[in-house]
């Protein structure tokens, strides 16, 4: 925007005066619109974000989401067999298949015998 030709003085600052009260005018009305967005923003921490699980009537905010998440996972880990149990298994494995070659070697044998006859 190009300045205008004035004839005095008192004019010339008139119209600076305006312009420089339109300008802070303005600013003021952005400042307002800025300061309206951030008073929406939850202030930092947990309800920062919040999150609705499947089936849960309610929305979380996040320290209550990771409880609900590690309450989940620590109830499956509690189902799971424990190492020595997993050991145990392991073991009866190996017995059976053990078993699994005696019974091979059994049926070989019989079959030797049963033709033998």
């Amino acid at each position: 925007m190009e300045a205008p030709k004035f004839k005095s003085d008192e004019e010339f600052f008139a119209w600076t005066f305006e312009k420089i009260s339109e300008a802070i005018t303005n600013l003021t009305h952005r400042v307002e619109a800025v300061e309206t967005g951030l008073q929406k923003i939850p202030p930092p921490g947990p309800d920062m974000i919040k999150y609705k699980p499947p089936l849960s009537p309610v929305y979380q905010n996040l320290l209550e989401l990771f409880d609900t998440i590690f309450g989940t996972l620590n109830s499956y880990e509690e189902r799971l067999p424990s190492a020595i149990d997993w050991e145990k298994v392991y073991q009866r494995s190996l017995r059976v298949e053990q078993m699994e070659v005696e019974l091979d070697t059994l049926r070989k044998r019989l079959n030797k015998l049963e033709t033998k006859q």
